[in-house]
């Protein structure tokens, strides 16, 4: 259980990093960026439902039509809202806290095995892996919204 808790101490972290900010300011896509923190905060909530539950034949605990929104590859298309700026909010602690139920609960036995597409020859092959990776790629995302957040503050 320690990865869940590295994972809920890094998006706590995150989200006091970004208390302060707007709806503009999350929103903000530096010159040079793909993306903003409001879709950093919804990449992290959907990979883990993806690497989670999609890869072990699990619904879902997220709304699916947040899936292409955030997932891998994916940049903000449009001005991302204040209420599902919340709801990312919101979602980043409570689908890891479901995580650490769901994985008392044995939900992920039939887990397919996923090479990551970022990191070449890294294949998850179990849920313990994806859970693993997920801790490393949340500090990842969260050393990204640090430099964000910087940016963001020197453009107003």
């Amino acid at each position: 259980m320690k990865n869940i808790e590295i994972s809920t101490a890094a998006r706590n972290k995150l989200l006091s990093h970004i208390a302060d900010l707007t709806t503009d300011e999350l929103n903000y896509i530096p010159t040079g960026f793909n993306n903003n923190l409001a879709w950093q905060m919804g990449h992290l909530v959907v990979s883990q439902q993806l690497l989670c539950y999609r890869l072990s034949g699990n619904e879902l605990v997220i709304e699916k039509e947040l899936v292409d929104l955030y997932k891998n590859g994916s940049k903000p298309e449009r001005y991302i809202s204040a209420a599902e700026i919340e709801q990312m909010k919101g979602y980043l602690l409570s689908t890891i806290d479901q995580l650490a139920i769901d994985l008392e609960q044995n939900l992920f036995d039939n887990y397919n095995p996923y090479t990551i597409s970022t990191f070449p020859g890294l294949t998850l092959t179990s849920i313990d892996d994806a859970v693993a990776f997920i801790a490393c790629h949340d500090g990842l995302h969260y050393g990204c919204c640090l430099g964000l957040k910087k940016l963001v503050k020197m453009q107003g």
